[in-house]
């Protein structure tokens, strides 16, 4: 054997071996490569100001990511698990968020109307300054969340429980539904 030839065998051996030529895209890559990552594990993940826009993160665990002023419009987040994440200023308009995990996460100053989060669970997030205007929050679970000085015109909460939430100084005029909220 030549020693060029001998030379490339030795090197496609070892990409092989280490697996360099057929690695398989990760999580991050696949996400940004097609914008949809569905099931995806992407706990603690930086995707601070990606344009998210229509991506499919359908039953993704985004536990603890940085979303902060990521652009969300109409994204696939059902079933997926915000819980711990910073989503401070991102824009989920029409983004559907049903069943959903968001307990605990900070949502503040992000902007969801139209948003569609039937049955998400929204414990003990921070909503303070956000824009949920016509946002579909019905079924809910927004125990301990605060959405102080939220926009929630036209927001639907019909049958969500909302258990020490805080709606101190949050614009709702014209809720078309009855909902003791003191």
């Amino acid at each position: 054997m030549n020693q060029q030839a001998f030379i490339a065998t030795a090197m496609i051996s070892a990409a092989l071996t280490s697996g360099a030529a057929f690695a398989m895209p990760s999580a991050l890559q696949q996400l940004v490569q097609t914008n949809a990552c569905p099931g995806c594990d992407l706990q603690n993940v930086d995707l601070r100001g990606y344009n998210l826009a229509g991506a499919n993160l359908r039953g993704a665990n985004l536990q603890g990511a940085n979303l902060q002023d990521t652009n969300l419009m109409v994204a696939n987040l059902v079933e997926a698990n915000l819980s711990n994440a910073n989503l401070t200023a991102a824009y989920l308009e029409r983004a559907n968020l049903e069943q959903a995990n968001l307990s605990g996460a900070n949502l503040s100053y992000a902007i969801l109307r139209h948003s569609r989060a039937f049955r998400a669970d929204f414990s003990n997030s921070n909503l303070t300054g956000a824009d949920v205007r016509y946002a579909d929050f019905r079924r809910a679970r927004l125990d301990g969340a605060s959405f102080e000085q939220a926009n929630m015109q036209w927001a639907r909460l019909n049958n969500a429980t909302v258990s020490q939430t805080n709606f101190s100084d949050a614009y709702r005029p014209r809720m078309p539904y009855r909902l003791n909220l003191y």
